[in-house]
């Protein structure tokens, strides 16, 4: 419960200084802008938003079906919806997993295999997201998009390392079962010898025991990988139609001129140095990445209301809706 509030108020302290900053120079200029907004095109942003979770909850499908073939698709999505609200108000998008393999279990679905989905679903989408990242890091490089000598552009190649590395690491412990079991035991010995460390040291069996589910895994992603390939093409698409929602949301704004690959293209630099900010939405530097990047297509009080705007669409708005199923649907009943 402490950690819960400690997240929601840096969250919180977080959204003010972003709108603060955001705001200070020409608020009422923003103001305006937001108010001459196409509300049929801002509502179609919103759908291209829903319907690129209908991909990630299609994605989520694929893996459960395995052990559970007759798991409906609208459960699918709103266990979406529910992650949607919960990795937003955690650090790393970390909160939505656990509750979904718990939610999975009063679902008559067993945590052995639950656990194993959210696995598989994550491998599919970290592997998306990095094939996205190519893409965008090339094109770029062939038509120079986004300027080289943005001040962020050094944290894309950290972001996408990153997000290579726990990859890397993934596929080093399914192929290394002994030698990844020997390395995670002497780095779980190695912190409980810190003394801050020591109260955590009981769950260390857990973690292990994780490890093994880990194994287990990897075992049957080896036997089905037009599973896993069919989960990577889901969530492509799904990021795609994300990727694509700053250029919308421009239009909803009265600017054109941002392409389709330019949206896709800086949409996917923020995602990739979004995944390393450790504040719960990765609130202040996925927006400050929004307006540096889509900076080289807009300015002022346009590009502004196009920030808020988006961040609106794809986090705030689903992290109400996945509250409101979270408390209305928290016992959905498998058909």
């Amino acid at each position: 419960m402490k950690n819960k509030k400690a997240n929601l108020l840096i969250l919180l302290v977080a959204i003010i200084l972003v709108l603060y900053f955001t705001l200070k120079d020409n608020f009422s200029d923003v103001v305006e802008k937001l108010k001459e907004a196409n509300i049929l095109i801002f509502i179609l942003a919103i759908l291209i938003f829903l319907i690129s979770l209908f991909f990630k909850a299609a994605s989520f499908k694929n893996f459960i079906n395995e052990y559970h073939c007759k798991y409906s698709f609208k459960n699918s999505y709103l266990l979406t919806l529910i992650g949607q609200f919960l990795n937003g108000i955690t650090p790393f998008s970390s909160g939505g997993q656990p509750f979904q393999v718990y939610l999975l279990k009063k679902q008559g679905v067993r945590i052995t295999d639950s656990t194993n989905v959210m696995i598989k679903d994550f491998i599919a989408f970290q592997m998306a997201l990095i094939i996205m990242g190519i893409f965008a890091i090339l094109f770029n490089f062939k038509f120079n998009i986004i300027s080289n000598e943005s001040a962020l552009s050094w944290l894309i190649f950290v972001g996408f390392g990153i997000n290579i590395i726990v990859l890397l690491f993934l596929f080093f412990l399914s192929c290394a079962k002994k030698t990844g079991k020997k390395l995670v035991n002497s780095f779980l010995n190695f912190l409980f010898k810190f003394k801050f460390m020591v109260k955590f040291k009981e769950k260390k069996e857990k973690l292990l025991l994780s490890l093994d589910h880990f194994y287990e895994t990897s075992a049957t992603i080896k036997n089905g990988k037009l599973r896993l390939f069919n989960g990577i093409i889901y969530n492509l698409i799904h990021l795609v139609l994300l990727y694509l929602i700053p250029m919308i949301i421009f239009m909803a704004l009265g600017d054109y001129n941002v392409t389709p690959l330019e949206s896709v293209v800086a949409t996917s630099f923020v995602m990739l140095i979004g995944n390393f900010i450790p504040i719960p939405g990765a609130t202040g530097g996925i927006e400050y990445s929004f307006i540096k990047f889509f900076g080289c297509f807009s300015s002022g009080a346009l590009l502004s209301g196009a920030m808020l705007l988006w961040r609106f669409v794809t986090y705030f708005l689903p992290m109400v809706i996945g509250a409101v199923v979270l408390v209305f649907k928290r016992e959905v009943k498998q058909k």
